[in-house]
């Protein structure tokens, strides 16, 4: 007989989480102990009664599904996390190179007793933080960068930079948190510091996170990123283009 799964959901779609329940209910020995819509309403079910899964959605308002992630990590809480997401290359390759399972929106059931299969046969063998250490790494990035600044210099986490553009020999960094800083390095030197994984140079003047693409249009040669309320569009020519493919594919 194999042993009880206890599982929490974490989406805020209510469908979504209706639709997982629905597929999870052809497995006995899965309980499902909590769902929830919200990062900090889930926190509090998994510190209070710790699960074997939490089928975790990613893009949530206020906090998202790597927010939670980063609060069990720092809580030490070893519950095995299974991402549930739409078409996000920059999440699954985090993923893939920190080894934990995913499933694309919408779940797939073959897709979804795969992964379960998966965790039954090799959740003995798996050190959940280990993985969660590697992860964190590969979403938040392992450094700050000092830049200097017309009066100083200023340190900068790389995974709060959205995009950077060159403004003659200085550069003009623009920051998740809406603001942005001046710095008096050009885009060319400050380019070499930053993780290749992690940017990509789409034009002359302009580097983005990869993290924030949102698309790319062949036609009019267009990239648009967004992170919250950024929302930006640049010219990238077809070369680059090309680049980027090879770089996400």
């Amino acid at each position: 007989m194999q042993e009880d799964i206890k599982v929490i959901i974490v989406d805020d779609e209510p469908e979504a989480r209706e639709l997982l329940i629905t597929l999870l209910d052809e497995y006995p020995n899965i309980i499902i102990t909590a769902q929830s819509g919200s990062v900090d309403e889930a926190l509090g079910f998994i510190t209070a009664n710790p699960p074997d899964i939490v089928f975790l959605d990613i893009h949530m308002p206020k906090k998202n599904g790597f927010d939670l992630t980063n609060s069990m990590r720092n809580l030490k809480i070893k519950s095995h996390i299974i991402f549930v997401t739409a078409y996000d290359q920059y999440a699954i390759q985090a993923f893939k190179h920190a080894a934990f399972d995913y499933l694309l929106k919408p779940i797939n059931e073959e897709e979804l007793r795969n992964t379960i299969i998966r965790y039954q046969s090799e959740n003995s063998k798996v050190d959940i933080a280990e993985k969660m250490e590697v992860l964190y790494k590969a979403i938040n990035g392992t450094s700050r960068l000092r830049f200097t600044t017309r009066s100083g210099f200023t340190f900068i986490n790389m995974h709060e930079i959205v995009y950077l553009e060159a403004e003659g020999n200085y550069t003009t960094i623009y920051l998740l948190n809406g603001k942005d800083e001046t710095v008096t390095q050009s885009l060319g030197q400050i380019e070499e510091d930053l993780s290749a994984n992690n940017f990509f140079r789409v034009n002359r003047s302009v580097i983005i996170n990869l993290k924030f693409i949102a698309r790319v249009n062949r036609r009019t040669k267009t990239c648009h990123i967004s992170a919250g309320k950024t929302e930006m569009e640049f010219y990238i020519p077809t070369e680059q283009i090309k680049l980027l493919e090879a770089i996400n594919y």
